[in-house]
């Protein structure tokens, strides 16, 4: 190769890195969380995203952890949402290493839902099926 073709695709490879950075997956760690309240309890919270697509994504969440637990059917006991402020470092845009005392907002909401893991429908109130959860808000979404 010379050294034209290879200074280019070394280029495009660089590139390619670097975009790549910025992209990221809707279950990053920092969207989601779970916790074990109990033997076939959990609580679910997903941050992120506008607020009814926040619950969507939740609910979706809380699907993956019924299957993941070997259960088939979920019933949701508590829910919870919000919004929280998080703050964002800025750095001025005249000096490269001066950062400002006054960090930018960003409004972030958040949903919680408490759910009991099943392995058959519910006899007594409301159970969703996990598996047709997750398929209606994957393909809502157009999660893979």
């Amino acid at each position: 190769m010379s050294r034209v073709t290879t200074f280019f695709v070394s280029g495009i490879l660089t590139l390619f890195a670097i975009c790549g950075c910025g992209l990221g997956h809707i279950y990053g760690p920092g969207y989601y969380s779970e916790t074990k309240v109990g033997e076939d309890v959990r609580r679910v919270t997903f941050r992120g995203g506008d607020h009814p697509m926040t619950g969507d994504l939740c609910l979706l969440r809380c699907a993956e952890v019924t299957l993941e637990s070997g259960n088939a059917y979920f019933q949701v006991v508590d829910s919870e949402s919000g919004s929280s402020i998080d703050q964002i470092p800025s750095a001025y845009p005249f000096h490269r290493h001066y950062h400002m005392d006054d960090p930018f907002l960003r409004d972030t909401s958040f949903v919680t839902k408490t759910i009991r893991l099943l392995k058959v429908e519910a006899e007594d109130g409301f159970s969703y099926d996990a598996s047709e959860v997750r398929t209606a808000m994957r393909g809502k979404y157009e999660i893979e």
